[in-house]
């Protein structure tokens, strides 16, 4: 009996414990302060809508002269000296080499002394000739007579006209001993020196280059070029009027001050760089751009219609692939995939993904994932492209 009192006393006990423990608990838990709610994180936002945008992009581009020019003799002889400075800009027609004239002005001479006698030869024919057309009305001499005369008459006339030749020829060939620049440009050094024989053929002198303006080669992926062709007839892309210029990019704050205009694009896809050649026409008064020079090149005038666009800094990458940040109406903020277009000078065309009226976060991205909380703050589009400083103040 007093075992069983016992065993009730001690279950009672422990009951009590169990509940008092409860009650210390709970009271503790009501004591503790509640955990603060994270605050919104503060971004920018633009508007989505559909406008005609300026496509660009940079690519790769080597500079050439518009005319590149081998100087080379025309005539045998010794070259007696060279008359310009090397590496030098040249006017046309300015002397560049003298070639030893003494054999030459001795052949003309030799052919004009050829000519007066062909002309002696022919005032004598001539008055043959008269003679037989008074005697030829009395009969005086034969009809032969009278032919021979004439044949007389038409050499002679022949042998002058070669004789004139020869001179011309001659004339050539020691005007050829002055070796003159064709074009204006920028010279190389002399390939040969002073007391060389040259002649024609393989007797390469020196080089002109002409620097104003100057071509530039631009190389286009194939896929790009496919692309906006297939755009352009779809009437997704169209040029603007007047305008196919390229923009020269020496650095990242240094930009030429001449625009170029676009004078001619390859019909083939180069099959050792799968790319498309584009050539464009630069002034380059300065001679700042040089034959060979490596540049950056962007494209103008090229228009993409109704298109949905967004800064580059709005676009995100993951192993998932390519997205941007939304904000839904209750202001979080949810991951939306897309597919990108076209550079624009405005951002990066978005070809799916997106909806005019939709708001995309632009700055403070890097601060957000999904379903974090903003306090969107809307920019306009010029200002989002351009003003970097709002950036700094949503990180």
């Amino acid at each position: 009996m007093v075992i069983g009192i016992q065993s009730r006393l001690r279950f009672l006990s422990h009951v009590l414990l169990l509940l008092i423990s409860v009650v210390v608990v709970s009271a503790c838990e009501q004591s503790q302060p509640a955990a603060p709610k994270r605050p919104p994180v503060p971004v920018n936002v633009i508007t989505i809508d559909a406008r005609a945008v300026p496509v660009g992009g940079l690519y790769p581009g080597r500079a050439m002269g518009s005319k590149e020019v081998q100087i080379r003799a025309r005539v045998e002889g010794i070259l007696l000296r060279r008359t310009y400075t090397e590496g030098q800009a040249v006017k046309a027609g300015q002397l560049l080499f003298q070639i030893d004239a003494a054999p030459f002005q001795v052949a003309l001479n030799r052919s004009k002394a050829q000519l007066a006698q062909a002309n002696a030869g022919l005032s004598a024919a001539v008055r043959r000739w008269e003679r037989t057309g008074e005697l030829i009305k009395t009969n005086a001499i034969s009809r032969r007579e009278r032919d021979d005369a004439e044949s007389d008459l038409n050499f002679a006339q022949a042998a002058v006209q070669l004789a004139e030749a020869e001179v011309e020829a001659a004339q050539i060939n020691l005007d050829y001993t002055q070796v003159r620049a064709p074009i204006a440009g920028m010279t190389s050094r002399e390939k040969l020196s002073e007391g060389s024989l040259v002649g024609p053929g393989n007797s390469l002198l020196t080089e002109i280059t002409q620097l104003d303006p100057i071509l530039v080669n631009v190389s286009l992926p194939d896929k790009l070029v496919l692309s906006i062709r297939r755009m352009i007839e779809r009437g997704e892309v169209e040029f603007a009027e007047g305008k196919r210029e390229v923009e020269i990019i020496l650095g990242p704050d240094d930009r030429y001050p001449y625009l170029g205009h676009v004078d001619f694009t390859e019909s083939a896809i180069d099959k050792m760089t799968g790319t498309v050649q584009l050539r464009a026409t630069v002034p380059n008064p300065e001679s700042r751009l040089l034959p060979g020079q490596f540049l950056r090149v962007r494209l103008h005038g090229l228009v993409s219609i109704n298109s949905i666009v967004v800064p580059a800094r709005a676009i995100m990458q993951s192993a998932k692939g390519i997205y941007v940040f939304r904000v839904d109406k209750d202001n979080h903020a949810e991951i939306v995939n897309v597919s990108l277009g076209l550079e624009s000078e405005d951002g990066v065309i978005i070809e799916s993904g997106l909806n005019v009226g939709d708001v995309v976060i632009v700055d403070g991205v890097s601060r957000v994932q999904a379903g974090t909380l903003l306090a969107p703050t809307e920019i306009t589009v010029a200002r989002a492209d351009k003003d970097a400083a709002t950036e700094g103040n949503a990180k």
